[in-house]
């Protein structure tokens, strides 16, 4: 399940850091609560027969739509639009919460996650999730990089950009809810940021970024969950510390190499 949601956060978080989306994740991820919340809740309350997962799946998908089309208007900023659905989430879930007196099951499994728990189930829908995202990325390859690096030229093109900005918000909102049994709510952001977040900091084209980014994403996830057997912590927070923790030695590592560079080409001869 690590290396499914490693390789599949790692993915999407290259388009999403590229076309400057990064507090998106923050959005669906809270929008994710208030879904999984109402789905619990009506089982609970109303003994309606739906799997939170399902609920929480179709809530984040249309929030995935909503902020797509909210960052897309003229009329409102991309970070209002994604603060507003995250208040929405949050707010929600907490209030539908409160209401059922607790779901009647630890809620930090929700908001922190617990991989001990994950199923057989969870590991096929995820990685079903990742097949799809890879095949949507394999022949829309082409169109994604032009409408990511160019959307104007892209659009100017022919290339109706709309469809892609809604199908990598869309990803990245299943995404989300297939992450949640590992990391959980509160931190799935951080995975659809870092991995392209650090890859870029190295690479020197977008096939090179496309390479480090799943590298740096299965490292961070394997190495924090070794960490959390250790040092007995939360293994979703745990590998967000790892994976900050080799962004941070990258960017040193980088300024380090810069520096060397600069004071090996001020003692050149004149």
């Amino acid at each position: 399940m690590g290396v499914i949601i490693g390789i599949l956060s790692s993915i999407l978080s290259i388009f999403i850091v590229l076309k400057r989306l990064s507090l998106i994740g923050d959005g669906l991820s809270h929008t994710a609560f208030g879904g999984l919340s109402l789905g619990y809740f009506l089982n609970i309350a109303y003994f309606v027969d739906i799997a939170p997962i399902w609920a929480g799946t179709i809530v984040v998908v249309l929030g995935s739509v909503g902020i797509t089309k909210a960052i897309r208007s003229t009329k409102i900023s991309g970070d209002a639009a994604v603060a507003l659905f995250l208040q929405l989430g949050l707010a929600s879930g907490i209030m539908l919460l409160s209401i059922s007196r607790g779901f009647g099951f630890n809620i930090e499994t929700l908001l922190f996650g617990d991989i001990l728990l994950v199923n057989l189930d969870q590991i096929y829908v995820a990685l079903g999730v990742l097949a799809a995202t890879l095949a949507l990325v394999f022949v829309f390859y082409k169109e994604l990089v032009y409408t990511t690096f160019d959307e104007i030229q892209a659009r100017a093109s022919g290339i109706r950009t709309w469809i892609f900005d809604y199908m990598i918000s869309i990803a990245a909102g299943i995404a989300v809810i297939a992450s949640i049994p590992i990391v959980g709510v509160l931190v799935i952001s951080a995975l659809l940021v870092l991995p392209a977040l650090t890859s870029i900091q190295i690479a020197r084209s977008f096939k090179q970024t496309l390479i480090l980014s799943p590298i740096f994403g299965l490292t961070s996830v394997v190495l924090g969950l070794l960490l959390s057997l250790v040092i007995y912590s939360a293994a979703g927070a745990t590998i967000v510390v790892v994976g900050l923790l080799i962004f941070a030695v990258v960017v040193g590592l980088n300024k380090f190499k810069v520096a060397t560079i600069s004071r090996a080409s001020k003692r050149l001869p004149e």
